[in-house]
């Protein structure tokens, strides 16, 4: 419950700004992009952030839909690297 005359960032950024939720996301990953850009990081740290970002709000917003193929991914992914790195051993 938010008092008379106090600025309510939620209602301030999805409500007035964006108009909803998943645009909201969409400006959140942009002032990411800024911030890492005015802060000099490199292109690759900066993307690494907003995908990171992007599938946590995407597990927040849909659920299980949004985790269920990340987790595959991963475990694709991390049998991928240790098949490699047994090849590698030789």
């Amino acid at each position: 419950m938010a008092l008379a005359g106090s600025i309510d960032l939620f209602v301030l950024l999805v409500e007035y700004v964006a108009g909803g939720i998943l645009f909201s996301l969409v400006l959140w990953a942009l002032v990411l992009l800024i911030t890492g850009i005015m802060g000099r990081m490199s292109m690759p740290s900066i993307l690494v952030i907003i995908t990171t970002f992007f599938v946590v709000a995407g597990t927040g917003y849909v659920g299980a839909l949004a985790a269920v193929p990340v987790f595959l991914w991963a475990c694709w992914y991390m049998i991928v690297g240790i098949i490699n790195y047994a090849n590698n051993m030789r």
